[in-house]
C-alpha cells in the first residue's frame, strides 16, 4: 500500500469501499462507516508522519562530497560526547559537557546544508553549459549573417533562451559552491571544538586539579565561532531554499 505517493491506491479505495460494505452485511453499517473513517485517519497520519521522517532524516546519497562531510561531523560529534565522559567531574566537566551540547546543535543544519548542496549540484550539472555555449555562439554566427526579419526574430529568441538557460546553470553551480563551502567552515569548526575538548581531557587526565584557562578560553571561542557561523549558514540555507532556481 503506499502512503508515499499522492496518487490514489485502488488498494485504499477498495478497503474504505469494503468496511462500510462489511459493516452492513454484518448488521453494524455505522461501526463499519466509522472504521472507514479510522482507517482514511491513520492512513493521513502515516503520510505526514512519513513525510516529516524523510525531511528529518533525509542525507546526501553515498559516495558524494556532501555525505562526506555529513558523516564527517557525526563522527566529531561522538568523538566529543566520548571525551567529555572522561573529562573528571567538576567545573571543567560541567563547562565541557555544555559546549559539547551547544556543539552538537550544528548537526542538523549541516545535514541540511549538505543536502541543499547536493541537490543544488544536481541541477546545475542537469544544465549542459558547454553545449548551451556551442548554441549560443552558433545561433550570434548566424544572426550576424543578416537574415531575414522572420528568421532573425526565431533566432533572437533562441538565442534569449540559451542565454538564460546559461545564466541560471551558473547560478546554480555558484550556489552550490557557497553552500557546500558553509557546510565544510561547520563541519571544520565541530573539528575544532573535537580538538579542544582532547586537550581538556588530556590536561585534566595528566592533573585534576589543573585550571585549563586558557584551553578553556580557547573552546570557548571556538563554541562562539560555531554558534556565529550557525547563524550565518541558517539565514542563506533559508534564502537560498527559498530561490526559483529555474525561472528564466
Amino acid at each position: 500500500m503506499r502512503i508515499h505517493s499522492d496518487e490514489v491506491d485502488p488498494v485504499v479505495i477498495l478497503i474504505v469501499v469494503a468496511l462500510p460494505v462489511l459493516g452492513f452485511i454484518l448488521g453494524t453499517g455505522l461501526g463499519g462507516v466509522a472504521a472507514a473513517i479510522v482507517f482514511l485517519a491513520l492512513l493521513a497520519g502515516s503520510r505526514a508522519v512519513a513525510a516529516r521522517a524523510t525531511h528529518l532524516f533525509s542525507l546526501p546519497p553515498l559516495g558524494t562530497q556532501e555525505r562526506a562531510l555529513v558523516m564527517r561531523s557525526a563522527a566529531a560529534a561522538a568523538t566529543m560526547r566520548r571525551l567529555v565522559r572522561t573529562v573528571p567531574a567538576g567545573p571543567v566537566s560541567n563547562r565541557c559537557v555544555e559546549m559539547e551540547r551547544q556543539a552538537r546543535g550544528a548537526l542538523p543544519t549541516i545535514r541540511t546544508l549538505a543536502l541543499q548542496a547536493f541537490r543544488v549540484r544536481v541541477l546545475a550539472v542537469g544544465i549542459p553549459g558547454e553545449r548551451l555555449e556551442a548554441e549560443r555562439a552558433q545561433t550570434v554566427n548566424l544572426l550576424g549573417g543578416n537574415p531575414e526579419e522572420r528568421l532573425r526574430m526565431e533566432l533572437e529568441s533562441s538565442l534569449r533562451s540559451t542565454e538564460a538557460q546559461i545564466g541560471t546553470g551558473r547560478r546554480l553551480r555558484k550556489l552550490a559552491d557557497e553552500l557546500f563551502a558553509r557546510t565544510r567552515a561547520l563541519v571544520m569548526s565541530l573539528d575544532a571544538v573535537a580538538a579542544g575538548l582532547a586537550e581538556l581531557q588530556a590536561i585534566s587526565a595528566s592533573d585534576p586539579t589543573a585550571e585549563p584557562q586558557l584551553a578553556l578560553a580557547s573552546l570557548s571561542r571556538e563554541i562562539d565561532a560555531l554558534r556565529g557561523g550557525l547563524e550565518e549558514a541558517q539565514t542563506f540555507g533559508r534564502r537560498a531554499a527559498a530561490i526559483h532556481f529555474l525561472e528564466v
